[in-house]
């Protein structure tokens, strides 16, 4: 038996058709050593209508640091699951304040207590109950996130390091099923980049958080597959 959401409004999901900001290619070769902060600011100086998604994990400041310091205001989606942990929204609340983020929050159409009962906790990874439960608490809300903004570039935290899908992937690329151009600034940094970067710029962290759409940190949770 499948959940039915209460009748809403239609959606506009069609994204506008754009055409990447500049060679994405080439500019992924040429700022293959450049700083994080010089990508997002190429980035950034070809784009008029911006976002940075964000997980608020243990990292989520460094990015959000940097987009702060080139351009204040850049909306901030977060698509809340609803089974964060109590540290994960004191830490949002704690960078909201000091970064003066311009945050948007995107929830599900169903609460996280209506979707515990529907699948009697987290339906296990790789059936089908995960893959529609990963689709109602992250895609959905992600997706309505780019119909409302419709931006022309996804800031995004994206690391080489992280798992084998993103070794595949590069600074700059093209996300046609949202007609937008990507940038993972950080793409070549490492763990330890990152924590250099928290503390030089004397940043929090916190490390306890959970995304219930990933049995694990080396797999991906579908946004960027």
């Amino acid at each position: 038996m499948s959940l039915v959401a209460a009748p809403q409004p239609p959606l506009n999901t069609a994204s506008p058709q754009r055409e990447a900001l500049f060679d994405l290619s080439a500019a992924s070769l040429t700022m293959s050593d450049a700083a994080p902060v010089e990508i997002l600011a190429k980035a950034l100086d070809a784009a008029e209508r911006p976002i940075i998604s964000t997980s608020f994990s243990a990292y989520s400041a460094v990015l959000l640091h940097m987009v702060q310091s080139i351009r204040p205001g850049t909306p901030v989606v977060w698509c809340d699951t609803g089974f964060n942990t109590a540290a994960t929204y004191r830490f949002v609340d704690q960078l909201v304040a000091r970064l003066d983020l311009n945050l948007k929050i995107f929830h599900p159409a169903f609460s996280a207590a209506h979707l515990q009962a529907r699948y009697q906790g987290i339906p296990d990874i790789g059936t089908t109950e995960h893959a529609e439960f990963s689709q109602r608490v992250k895609l959905e809300p992600f997706t309505r996130a780019f119909c409302e903004i419709q931006p022309d570039l996804w800031i995004n935290g994206m690391r080489r390091e992280e798992t084998e899908f993103r070794k595949s992937q590069d600074i700059f690329t093209w996300d046609a099923s949202r007609s937008t151009t990507k940038v993972a600034p950080c793409f070549h940094s490492t763990t330890m980049n990152l924590v250099d970067y928290l503390l030089e710029h004397d940043l929090p962290s916190e490390a306890d958080y959970h995304d219930p759409t990933k049995a694990a940190d080396n797999l991906e949770c579908g946004l960027h597959t």
